[in-house]
């Protein structure tokens, strides 16, 4: 997901949803396309039929979600929270699970745009949590698939934690480039040395 995000954040080009593909305007260049092939399924969810957008457009949080998003397993009913810049309390609302897409799109093309997207099926299959910028990625597969794009400071303080208290599992990390799998600990060590805590009595 990384690679997606730093190919859209470079380009100059714009894209056009036709049906169950995307066209890019001009044609990307070489070095883009396997990585945009990849994605080629799910660019379409980020885009009503026949929306022409920048290609960067595609990196606000709303149309992000979309893409991303386990569009085969979507809950009956998911927890959208979203939190904006100038507002104290974040906006919650349940979503019914055919209308997740399309009140993501509405929200994208008619409202500021959010600082962070929190997506919780209320049956627990997934949770989505993207924030601006996302420069890592992290995967964990359990009872339901968690997916956590944060920028790196925001990582890096969340896998330090993990390895100090959270259960023992096996997560999925994406950064600054690389895939790395691993435990808490191991993924910890991968963003910087784990800090360690004195606890005075």
């Amino acid at each position: 997901m990384t690679h997606l995000v730093s190919t859209l954040a470079e380009v100059a080009y714009a894209v056009r949803r036709e049906g169950s593909r995307v066209v890019f305007s001009p044609a990307p260049p070489p070095e883009h396309r396997p990585i945009l092939g990849a994605w080629k399924a799910a660019l379409p969810h980020a885009l009503e039929e026949g929306e022409r957008l920048p290609a960067r457009e595609l990196l606000r949080l709303e149309r992000l979600a979309c893409i991303v998003a386990p569009l085969g397993e979507l809950p009956p009913m998911t927890w959208a929270t979203f939190y904006y810049q100038d507002r104290t309390e974040p906006e919650r609302v349940l979503v019914p699970g055919p209308n997740l897409l399309p009140s993501l799109l509405w929200r994208a093309r008619n409202l500021p745009e959010p600082r962070r997207v929190h997506l919780a099926a209320t049956d627990a299959s997934f949770l989505l949590d993207l924030e601006a910028t996302p420069e890592a990625v992290l995967r964990t597969q359990g009872k339901g698939v968690e997916l956590y794009a944060w920028p790196e400071w925001r990582m890096r303080e969340y896998l330090q934690a993990a390895a100090r208290g959270r259960a023992p599992q096996q997560a999925t990390l994406e950064w600054r480039g690389q895939t790395h799998r691993g435990t808490w600990e191991e993924l910890a060590q991968v963003v910087g040395p784990i800090k360690k805590i004195r606890v005075l009595i």
